[in-house]
Parts: C-alpha cells; structure tokens; sequence
C-alpha cells in the first residue's frame, strides 16, 4: 500500500478509488476584498523552471554538481509539491473505474506536449480533466487554451481505450492533495511529470500499484511490449529470445500487457512482491 492509500484510502482500499478525492468543493466563501492582495492562483502552481514544480532550478543545477545540495533541494521540492500537485501512474483497468465514479469529464489539450512539440491545439486533446473543477476551467485560460469538450461515461471510456492503443501512459494529478483532478496520457519526451522523475529522481511521479509478469509459456517473442514501454522496463532475451521485464524499473502502467498480441502479460499487486513493496 502507498502512503497516498494509507492516508486518502477507504477501507484499505486504493486512494484514487475512493469518491471522496473526488468531491472538492467548487465554490469557496470569497475572502474579504483586500486593496493590493495577491490574486487567486490556479491550484498546483509552484513556481520554479518551466519543467513545472518547486525548486525545479535548484535541482537541475545541482543533480551532476552537488549530489548533496541535490538530495536536499528534492526533498524540500517533494514536500512542496506533494502537498498540491503531483501524480501516479494507473492502468487503462484502472482509470475505467475511475470514470465510473469521477463527474464531470472533460477532454482538454496536454500544456506540455504544447510546450514540448508547439502542437496546435485540434491535434492535442490528450488530457482528461475530471470533477467539479471542469465547471469552471473558463477562470485560468492558461491552463485550458483550446477549451475543453464534456464526454459522458462511454464516451470518455472509448477515448482512453484510444488512446492506451496509442502507447500513451496513464496517470492521475492532484490538483490541492488529495484531490484528483486530471487523467493524463503521457509519453517521453513531452511529459514533464515522467522527466522530472526519470531524470532528476522527483517524486512528482509515483510509480503504481501494479507491476508487469510475463508467462513465458504465451510469449511469442514478437517485442510489441517492448515497443510500447516507457520506462526503458523491457529488453529482448537472446538466449530465450522472449520478453523480459525489470521489475525495479517497471511503474505499472500495463501498456505492455494492453498491446500483448497473446495475453502473455499480465500485471499483479507490486506489494505482493517483498522486495518492491515499497518501491514507489
């Protein structure tokens, strides 16, 4: 169990499956107008480089000069961070079940792949917003530049299916902790969240509940798993000349299983393994 599950979870159960991360308010008393106050911040905004997160600069500078600073300024960037804005990866099963229990849902264009790849905005609705958040995206044109299209259930299922075709890694985003409001479909380079992890070690990413194993009996050896891994998890053995996976690199996002021609993959509770129970 994470640490999210032991403090947001329901029953022992999983943290983004439990309604109540689902049901922020969407309206606050307003404070008394103050001459000169600070306006109101979009939730999860932190300042640092344009990669997105606290203490962002600070990292990149250090992480190949200074392993001490760098460590330092990762845990004052985590706690920073954790308390609003992060996200973990979950599995197309998973994210199903959430649109089951998650309202209103919303498709909206990816602020990184627009960043990353200068993609117009017809061809970037890759992102998933979700709660009663969606009622009031018109108040930070930043964050939602192309507008957003409500889906119902059915529909916003059928689009994830599409896209987990595509290879695109799934995740949700706290948006003020715990509150889950994005399903995002990720993939490297564009994604700022998976490169903050992968190549600064920020825990702005967690890995998910979930890892690969592969049944070597099914597997044909034809790589499409590889192909679609993210996470550099999987490699060809020559000997056996069938898949294998890194189960320390492997974050659970199932995409090998979804595109295994022969169900030869099939992804089991990390915590059942001793030695990745807490491997997060």
């Amino acid at each position: 169990m994470c640490k999210w599950c032991e403090q947001y979870g329901a029953d022992g159960g999983k943290w983004f499956l439990n309604p109540a991360n689902y049901a922020r308010r969407l309206y606050r008393v307003r404070r008394e107008e103050v001459p000169g106050a600070e306006p109101t911040k979009a939730p999860g905004g932190q300042g640092g480089s344009s990669m997105g997160g606290a203490y962002m600069d600070e990292i990149i500078a250090t992480r190949d000069t200074d392993p001490v600073a760098w460590k330092q300024w990762l845990a004052r960037g985590e706690e920073v961070d954790q308390s609003s804005h992060f996200g973990q990866i979950v599995t197309l099963e998973e994210t199903l079940q959430i649109l089951d229990m998650a309202y209103p849902i919303a498709k909206m264009t990816c602020n990184c792949r627009r960043c990353g790849r200068g993609l117009e905005d017809d061809d970037n609705f890759t992102c998933i917003g979700i709660g009663p958040g969606m009622y009031k995206w018109e108040r930070w044109p930043a964050a939602y530049q192309g507008g957003v299209e409500f889906l119902d259930p059915d529909q916003s299922k059928e689009y994830l299916r599409f896209l987990d075709k595509r290879g695109l890694v799934h995740t949700i985003e706290t948006f003020g902790t715990p509150y889950i409001g994005g399903l995002c479909q990720c993939d490297l380079p564009d994604c700022g969240l998976l490169r903050i992890r992968l190549e600064y070690g920020k825990q702005m990413l967690f890995k998910g509940h979930n890892v690969a194993l592969i049944d070597y009996e099914k597997c044909n050896g034809c790589s499409a798993c590889i192909k679609r891994c993210q996470f550099t998890a999987m490699r060809m053995e020559p000997t056996m000349d069938k898949a294998n996976v890194d189960l320390f690199k492997c974050f659970g996002c199932g995409l090998c299983a979804t595109g295994c021609p022969v169900d030869a993959i099939q992804m089991i509770d990390r915590t059942k393994l001793p030695a990745l129970a807490n491997v997060w």
